[in-house]
């Protein structure tokens, strides 16, 4: 089957438990995953492995815990290509995401970032008035979109949310 843009799946998780030691650590973009934050994320791989779930395209926003949880998944997912956008960063514009990631034809993606920004794209992808949907994600939870469509911007329904004690049951 030809895959169009218009189907693309498009996968959102927030990166895994993070060292919160704020004695430690000043700069909030140095924050690295803790050892439950790493199990977290190989959970998620191994979920994805379960499922059959392929991965074309991953991208990532440019904090460390960010490109950590990434790489996990990369490590498992041969074929992706990983990016970091910038535009992944926390105070990023949903929109701005949206817009780039319709650039790429890869009919697969990952998005890998940070709260609220991931809500802020499932609110601009799923509602065509771009409200903003009061959604919990917790890290390393996992959402998956199927896009509807492309233009005159990306939208597409939600199919699941999963929170990492879901993830962690399904992946043993």
């Amino acid at each position: 089957i030809e895959m169009t843009k218009n189907n693309m799946e498009i996968f959102l998780l927030r990166h895994g438990d993070a060292n919160s030691d704020s004695k430690k650590i000043i700069d909030d973009s140095k924050r690295s995953l803790t050892d439950a934050g790493i199990k977290e994320i190989e959970n998620v791989s191994k979920f994805f492995a379960e499922f059959d779930i392929t991965i074309d395209h991953i991208f990532a926003s440019p904090l460390k815990r960010a490109k950590q949880t990434a790489e996990i998944i990369a490590k498992d997912q041969k074929k992706a290509q990983l990016t970091e956008m910038i535009e992944l960063k926390p105070e990023g514009v949903a929109e701005d995401v949206c817009k780039k990631i319709i650039k790429q034809s890869k009919p697969t993606i990952l998005i890998v970032g940070h709260m609220p920004l991931l809500v802020n794209i499932i609110s601009y992808i799923t509602s065509q008035k771009h409200f903003t949907c009061d959604l919990s994600l917790k890290t390393g939870g996992l959402v998956k979109i199927k896009t509807i469509t492309i233009e005159p911007h990306l939208h597409g329904q939600l199919e699941w949310l999963l929170t990492p004690k879901m993830i962690r049951k399904v992946s043993k």
